[in-house]
């Protein structure tokens, strides 16, 4: 039985640490529990598909906030190292359906969309300066893409994929105010840059516009679930205005 000397020196100890840590303690959790906000950065490097000619750099920044990717910013470099674009994006309020905006410096070119609610986003775009902007909401229905989001489309479709299912969906294209039917499904895994991989191959669904449309070709991460590659056409025009068939190869991060 302790003395009552030794009963005073325990409440003691319990006033002075048990007590502190005790009320600290929803702080310590909320602090274990949160994630401090960071910036990712990597590039892509942008080649001609058919020469394997430097076109141009994307360089993305990520800012991540408790864990989330909230926005990202591209900036365009071409092969000379000038910035000639830049594109912003959000994903705050739809991660495959996000906010974003790509404008060309080079001809005033501007694309973009904005989440309205549900499956609808609003369309925006103008093909050179000095035209006017045009804008339409559209409907993309159940399952459908925009943009940078396709990148989280995969992730959310990632089981699915990677056990063989294809899996059919819309694409918003801004330029044209619409979305196009469009499939995607896997055409194997193997390895690529030393690291496990899954290749997937999207497809227009339209016979009559595949004849126009080529196939585009992706590698993801099978670990981190990150692109590693893309081989199609790109959000990027050529001088004459017409979209460059790429090869896009990114830094591993």
């Amino acid at each position: 039985m302790p003395s009552k000397e030794e009963m005073h020196r325990l409440c003691i100890v319990y006033e002075l640490f048990l007590v502190p840590v005790l009320l600290l303690s929803p702080i310590l959790k909320i602090r274990a529990d949160s994630t401090p906000p960071r910036i990712v950065r990597f590039s892509g490097t942008a080649y001609e598909l058919e020469n394997g000619k430097l076109l141009y750099k994307d360089m993305h920044e990520e800012f991540w906030d408790n864990g989330k990717h909230t926005r990202s910013v591209v900036q365009y470099i071409d092969s000379e190292g000038k910035l000639f674009a830049t594109k912003r994006i959000s994903f705050l309020r739809n991660r495959s359906l996000p906010d974003f905006n790509l404008e060309d410096f080079r001809d005033g070119y501007l694309e973009g969309g904005e989440f309205e609610s549900g499956t609808k986003v609003r369309l925006f775009a103008r093909r050179k300066k000095g035209d006017p902007i045009k804008e339409k909401v559209v409907d993309g229905g159940d399952l459908s893409a925009l943009d940078g989001g396709f990148d989280y489309f995969v992730e959310d479709h990632w089981n699915e994929l990677l056990a063989g299912k294809r899996i059919t969906f819309r694409i918003f294209v801004p330029v044209e105010l619409d979305t196009f039917r469009f499939y995607v499904e896997k055409t194997k895994t193997g390895s690529f840059k030393g690291r496990p991989a899954l290749f997937l191959r999207m497809r227009i669904e339209s016979s009559i516009l595949s004849v126009f449309i080529k196939p585009i070709d992706l590698i993801y991460d099978i670990e981190s679930k990150r692109i590693m590659e893309y081989k199609g056409t790109s959000n990027i025009n050529n001088e004459k205005g017409k979209s460059h068939a790429v090869r896009i190869v990114y830094d591993f991060r």
